[in-house]
């Protein structure tokens, strides 16, 4: 079956909007459900994802202070230091796909020679 112009164009624009929306997006995060289908389907658990901000009012090891200060203001050197605030657990056990530089720049360039395809004078002569 050989394609005809409308179907290069077709296919060109459809090409282009993908090399477009992979140009302003780098990662997929996929739902729970689809991550859940993925996971029966392959041997490869999710990576553990780190939520974990940092607490505006915990010291850190550039201050002067040695030891964490208390609510009230005074250096308790008997306590222990602030833990980190608890990791945020919503993304866990979900895959999250990276796309890579090249399949944005794949999907532009095929999309510009099926648009060129579309052209008469350039598209080959068939017998």
């Amino acid at each position: 079956m050989k394609l005809q112009r409308p179907q290069y164009l077709m296919a060109a624009m459809i090409l282009l909007t993908l090399g477009i929306q992979c140009l302003y997006i780098d990662s997929y995060k996929m739902t729970a459900q689809a991550s859940a289908a993925l996971s029966s389907q392959l041997d490869i658990p999710p990576a553990v994802v780190d939520n974990s901000t940092t607490n505006a009012e915990a010291t850190s090891s550039t201050d002067n202070n040695l030891h964490p200060q208390t609510p009230d203001g005074s250096n308790d050197e008997q306590s222990s230091p602030t833990e980190s605030p608890k990791k945020v657990d919503d993304f866990l056990g979900q895959y999250t796909i990276i796309l890579p530089n090249w399949l944005t720049w794949a999907l532009l360039g095929v999309s510009g020679i099926c648009f060129l395809r579309t052209i008469p004078w350039l598209a080959p002569k068939g017998k």
